[in-house]
């Protein structure tokens, strides 16, 4: 099982921005001695309460500090942005990391977002799939020409193409169960959102499952990824304590950004109930509570967990006990990813 640190959003507007960037700098190389696997960054564009970086560059810079941690885009949204510029951003990461990237694409969920871009809501779908079947050829292919319904390319001979061949593995973020479907027939991964019930996640990796079969493709894949919020600490009561706060104000904030319209029914209801919430959706506990129940989940054919735990509120210090902490989660778990 590979154990991947996810880099935020988790500290709100006002911290200088110099020192926030310092700060998760330290983080990751604290992740890279404490036997992390993977760092991962998401993607979003004035994401007001939250402060935050761009993952392009911070990506990039990141590669320097990471030895041989994977790095990931947890995720791009591709709908919102021009497939030509993301294949060489992605292509370009691939070489900065030396190999070690890992391509997370997602849909995107805010209206104001897909405001900022000039981009309906309603074709993020179809603008996702034109994209990443354009990207592929422009990763593969000598001369492209590609007449779609949103992009038009006339004769172009791509001369940036990823290190990794043919190019990096593709995780498909998926909340709903369309998206697990498009995560089987176009990616090389699932890449499970961390706000789905254990039982949502369970059937979902059968409808996973069964669209594989349709297609002819193995299960389970060489990668398997699942996201989760986190809070560990000396005892279950302490990381209670540490992660309570901080996970209602950053939920608070995702509930107003709309993120309810891209969730299940079943996870809608949770939304309300933070206990319930916490009790069905996290990793939570002491060291031993953790890895327990992130081996519900191996057994399910996952060997990647993201973890989520830069909440609002948490000090720097903070961060870099929990991170340490989980070096013991990480021990109590299967080595590696391999298939």
């Amino acid at each position: 099982m590979i154990v991947g640190m996810n880099m935020g959003p988790g500290e709100f507007a006002g911290k200088p921005p110099d020192q926030h960037w310092n700060e998760m700098l330290e983080q990751v190389r604290a992740a890279r001695d404490h036997g992390f696997g993977r760092i991962s960054i998401g993607h979003h564009w004035v994401i007001h309460p939250f402060q935050y970086f761009n993952v392009i560059p911070w990506l990039a810079r990141l590669a320097t500090e990471t030895g041989n941690m994977l790095l990931n885009t947890g995720v791009i949204l591709l709908p919102l942005m021009n497939p030509v510029e993301v294949a060489e951003q992605m292509a370009t990461l691939d070489y900065a990391c030396e190999g070690r990237l890992r391509v997370g694409l997602g849909l995107g969920y805010r209206p104001l977002e897909f405001e900022f871009f000039g981009v309906s809501l309603k074709h993020r779908a179809p603008r996702f799939e034109e994209s990443l079947t354009l990207m592929k050829r422009l990763w593969t292919e000598d001369e492209v020409t590609h007449h779609g319904r949103f992009f038009h390319i006339t004769g172009a001979k791509p001369t940036l193409k990823p290190l990794q061949k043919p190019y990096p593995p593709i995780w498909i973020a998926a909340n709903s169960d369309p998206a697990i479907r498009r995560a089987a027939r176009m990616g090389d991964a699932v890449y499970i959102a961390p706000f789905g019930t254990y039982d949502v996640v369970k059937r979902q990796v059968d409808i996973y499952k069964e669209e594989l079969a349709k297609l002819g493709k193995p299960f389970p894949p060489k990668e398997m990824v699942f996201s989760r919020e986190y809070s560990v600490g000396r005892t279950r009561a302490e990381a209670v304590e540490l992660g309570r706060e901080g996970m209602r104000r950053k939920w608070e904030a995702y509930a107003s950004h709309g993120l309810q319209a891209s969730l299940p029914e079943d996870d809608k209801k949770l939304l309300g109930d933070f206990e319930a919430l916490a009790k069905d959706t996290f990793v939570l506990g002491d060291p031993a509570e953790c890895a327990e129940e992130i081996l519900r989940y191996r057994q399910m054919g996952f060997n990647h967990i993201n973890l989520r735990f830069q909440y609002p509120g948490l000090t720097h210090r903070e961060m870099l006990e929990k991170i340490r902490l989980t070096e013991q989660v990480i021990k109590r778990l299967p080595a590696g990813a391999e298939r």
